[in-house]
């Protein structure tokens, strides 16, 4: 069934409150956003409405446009491409220029961002997140092998939580710790809190990716992550191509199936302990599968232990548990909450670990607490 339209207005203001909320973090698509937003004639919102509902956010549409930039990177829009050019975007530049170069990029191209944005989800799940789930992890390493299982995976990056070098930094500098493998990519966390946290995690038995669209990091796909980053952030690129890489050399399971089939599949796995993680994934679900989701995984629990790690913005995911505090304030429910929920012998432990920055480069501990 197809989704309903979104009016002009409304998408607009989606553009918006995106350039709202990334200027800091990615100028370049806050300008454009903000350009396509403020242009009364913009023929480019309506390309959005080709996305499905759950999927119609800016951030779909802009990697689209990144993804046909890195195929033309001659094109006058591709010059302003921090990704292309190596250098970083200019907020000075005149909006009026840039929204010419825009319009002309999204009419030359505009069946193909069309298609992009029917077919296509955003599909980065940051490999810095590795990091903060090595955290979480760590907080009650699990003492049994474990499946590692990732629902929503993407290309299953995160699979390799444990290989990855993870060094972390007290914001005062007071510690550092690192643990992984140092021949595999390296990821840095800084941590806002004195009392240096455990990194030490369990061992996995088998890797298990989830996804929609899984992304063979073998195949031509493998650019649609890349897309995916905006493009001012060169080392988020740059470590991803690394973590790509390692991929590549140390395949995985991934199977093709949405969340909720996913939990189907995982129910007939007979590992001793389950280890169940998700990234900015169930953000994307509609409340009521939000809610399916995490009945299924509390039926699980009745029968199976396991452990439940997920990242996600408690503004944008209702269903879930979170801290009551973080979720009750406007400004605070906007960061991505790290929680983790142990179920042993048919009860459930609720553990809210802290907030994070949503690609990894912060983690802020709570105070412990379990439910």
């Amino acid at each position: 069934m197809p989704h309903e339209p979104s009016g002009d207005h409304e998408l607009a203001e989606l553009f918006r409150d995106f350039a709202a909320t990334t200027g800091s973090r990615a100028p370049l698509y806050a300008d454009i956003s903000e350009a396509i937003a403020s242009d009364p004639r913009s023929h480019i919102r309506g390309l959005l409405n080709n996305a499905p509902g759950p999927q119609r956010r800016p951030v779909l549409f802009l990697a689209a446009v990144h993804h046909l930039v890195l195929k033309h990177p001659n094109s006058p829009l591709a010059q302003r491409f921090p990704s292309v050019t190596g250098r970083a975007h200019q907020r000075e530049a005149r909006v009026a220029d840039l929204l010419r170069d825009l319009n002309d990029f999204c009419r030359e191209f505009s069946q193909d961002i069309a298609a992009l944005v029917s077919t296509r989800h955003t599909q980065t799940n940051d490999v810095s997140r590795s990091a903060i789930l090595r955290l979480a992890l760590a907080h009650h390493p699990v003492t049994t092998d474990s499946a590692l299982i990732d629902i929503g995976c993407s290309a299953g990056l995160n699979l390799h939580l444990d290989a990855y070098y993870c060094t972390y930094t007290a914001e005062n500098r007071s510690w550092t710790a690192a643990a992984g493998n140092l021949n595999a990519p390296s990821l840095h966390c800084s941590v806002r809190a004195t009392e240096q946290p455990s990194v030490e995690i369990g061992r996995f038995t088998r890797r298990t990716g989830f996804d929609p669209l899984p992304i063979d990091v073998h195949s031509e796909d493998a650019s649609w992550l890349l897309a995916c980053v905006w493009p001012d952030q060169l080392d988020r690129i740059s470590r991803l191509t690394s973590a790509i890489d390692w991929a590549k050399r140390h395949p995985v399971d991934l199977r093709r199936a949405d969340a909720l089939s996913a939990l189907d599949d995982v129910a007939t796995f007979h590992d001793e302990h389950l280890t169940i993680i998700n990234s900015w994934v169930l953000s994307y679900l509609s409340e009521g599968d939000q809610h399916a989701y995490r009945t299924r995984l509390e039926e699980l629990g009745r029968h199976r232990n396991f452990t439940w790690v997920y990242l996600e913005q408690p503004s944008t995911t209702q269903a879930l548990a979170h801290d009551k505090g973080l979720a009750n304030d406007p400004k605070r429910s906007e960061h991505t909450a790290v929680t983790r929920i142990d179920w042993v012998d048919g009860s459930s432990h609720t553990h809210h670990l802290g907030i994070m920055h949503p690609h990894g480069y912060w983690f802020h501990p709570s105070s412990p607490a379990a439910t």
